[in-house]
């Protein structure tokens, strides 16, 4: 292409941006308005169903937070809203912790499980040290790992010395009523609206249909997700696409 022909492709693509305004479907509004989150600082979107602090990932266990945040609630009593942001926190920083902690267990597992395949013979204790062994030579990211977890505790340590500072300074009398029913909706699924869950299936149907259509991960996901699809479009089957993807596998025959 020329200088000219580059130039002026570049000057119809703004001509074109600028036309532009915005998703218009119930998927590409959905779609859209997930962005605001995807890093957690700009959650003004969707900041009513979100606790003020939120460390969670799509892969944890919701209900064992929302647990040990009520453990917290029960010890520490907070008498303000100002004292429950800090036992929220603190529950945070403990969460984080045992997930380190459950990481770091799965991978001496691994290197466990290593050893007893290659070497079944070998006795419980000689498992254990070749496993140990293996696992040394991965320091990098047991240090890694390490080094979290301190900086954790020491965050919890120092959290509980600020709640209990901040109870004698200021102390609330009598106690005002704490809210936490932003902590208790954590638990329940984040449900999409009846059009986009529609036009998801819309397209999934139309992957059944059609081979060689390529069918978006978000739907696969939602596909994937068994308590979601149980709520959202229950008895919908879509074993065949996730395994068709590569997200299922294909059991083999007897």
């Amino acid at each position: 292409m020329t200088e000219e022909q580059k130039n002026r492709r570049a000057e119809l693509a703004r001509e074109n941006g600028r036309k532009s305004s915005g998703p218009v479907s119930p998927l590409g509004k959905y779609a859209s308005s997930m962005n605001a989150i995807a890093t957690g600082k700009h959650v003004k979107v969707h900041k009513e169903i979100f606790p003020e602090c939120d460390i969670l990932y799509s892969t944890d266990d919701r209900e064992s937070y929302v647990r040990l945040h009520q453990k917290h609630l029960k010890q520490y009593k907070p008498h303000s809203e100002c004292e429950h942001s800090v036992v929220r926190q603190m529950t945070c920083e403990l969460f984080d912790f045992q997930r380190l902690s459950e990481v770091e267990t799965l991978a001496i597992q691994r290197n466990l499980d290593t050893v007893l395949r290659e070497h079944p013979e070998v006795n419980q204790a000689e498992q254990l040290l070749q496993g140990f062994h293996r696992a040394a030579t991965e320091d990098k990211t047991h240090r890694f790992l390490e080094r979290k977890k301190k900086g954790h505790l020491n965050a919890y340590n120092s959290l509980q010395r600020n709640l209990i500072q901040l109870r004698k300074n200021f102390p609330m009398q009598p106690p005002e009523p704490i809210d936490i029913s932003a902590d208790s909706r954590m638990i329940e699924p984040l449900v999409p609206s009846p059009e986009v869950v529609e036009e998801m299936l819309g397209m999934a149907d139309q992957a059944k249909n059609e081979p060689e259509f390529e069918l978006p991960a978000y739907v696969l996901n939602l596909l994937e997700n068994v308590q979601l699809m149980a709520i959202v479009a229950p008895g919908y089957e879509g074993e065949e696409l996730l395994a068709r993807f590569g997200r299922r596998k294909v059991p083999i025959a007897a």
